[in-house]
């Protein structure tokens, strides 16, 4: 299985805009910034294999820090064993054509009910983005794009196992508050 090639597809899937306007200038990009209000270091973390299928041994690699989290010492599922943790340098500004998966598809997160994908907005988020007041002035093509990208990558081992240790804690702490699930 060619993981670089279906990152590249997933990638071109998820690269429509989500809504008419630049959502980053709804909040100055506030969910690409390095710190929270309490100071405390953030970043996001890459899809299982995304880190070598996408940034390894390229010039982003060098510009930008990433950490190796491993499920002994992280939430990460044991059938995962490890995921890249990505800091980006919002002063740097984004590179927009390889952001990572979790940031092309938020605020939505793939949610496995049975064998069954969907897309979902969690109730509990890190920050208040505007376009959770926006939810109806979101692109289809945006939708549809998160939908099949994230069906694409559920080839990738590990990718389906993640998406479905989230799910179940999703729904453990019932932390759903916006669900689609009309693609098929």
């Amino acid at each position: 299985m060619d993981y670089k090639e279906i990152y590249k597809k997933a990638y071109a899937y998820m690269n429509e805009k989500v809504i008419e306007e630049d959502c980053g200038l709804l909040c100055n990009s506030h969910c690409c910034r390095n710190f929270t209000e309490d100071g405390e270091e953030i970043g996001i973390y890459l899809m299982p294999h995304e880190y070598e299928s996408v940034y390894k041994d390229t010039p982003l690699e060098r510009r930008f820090r990433f950490e190796k989290h491993t499920s002994k010492h992280y939430y990460i599922p044991p059938k995962v064993k490890y995921l890249y943790y990505f800091h980006c340098d919002k002063n740097d500004g984004c590179i927009r054509d390889l952001r990572p998966i979790q940031c092309r598809t938020y605020p939505f997160e793939p949610h496995l009910e049975g064998n069954k994908l969907s897309l979902v907005v969690e109730r509990e988020q890190i920050h208040q983005c505007p376009l959770l007041n926006k939810m109806d002035e979101l692109r289809k093509e945006f939708v549809e794009g998160i939908y099949h990208g994230w069906k694409l990558m559920m080839e990738i081992p590990g990718v389906k196992d993640l998406i479905q240790y989230d799910s179940d804690i999703r729904k453990r702490n019932q932390n759903i508050s916006y669900i689609v699930s009309n693609f098929e």
